[in-house]
């Protein structure tokens, strides 16, 4: 009936922060999309969440090395001006000051989501 992970509390919580460089997502969420070697990331703009999930060997989109470049526990994916137009749009400070994000991953869509808000926000001011 229920399929628990013991070792999830010790992983960590899948956190992806938004800086002026990019993207970046720590291990545990690396681990929950199964550490891809390359992904594709989506936005959806109207409800202003990133979907990441892996990339298939003939999908469409832009394909981004993913696991193969953990440095440190962390993936990092470059997109300086996707940033800058998600920070004017979401109107949140990312692009000055890195935040941090709660992710989740949809089993369904075999894709981690990213709502980039408040609620989802890892820490408050």
């Amino acid at each position: 009936m229920y399929n628990f992970d013991f070792d999830y509390i010790k992983k960590g919580t899948p956190i992806v922060t938004l800086s002026s460089l990019g993207i970046a997502f720590n291990r545990a969420s690396v681990e929950q999309l199964g550490s891809p070697e390359k992904v594709l990331v989506g936005y959806d703009a109207s409800a202003h969440v990133i979907g990441v999930k892996p990339a298939a060997i003939e999908g469409k989109g832009s394909v981004y090395d993913f696991a193969t470049r953990m440095k440190n526990d962390w993936v990092r994916i470059g997109c300086r001006d996707f940033v800058k137009k998600l920070a004017i749009d979401t109107e949140m400070g990312f692009d000055k000051k890195a935040i941090q994000f709660i992710a989740t991953y949809d089993s369904d869509l075999q894709m981690l989501i990213i709502p980039i808000d408040e609620k989802h926000r890892k820490s408050q001011k």
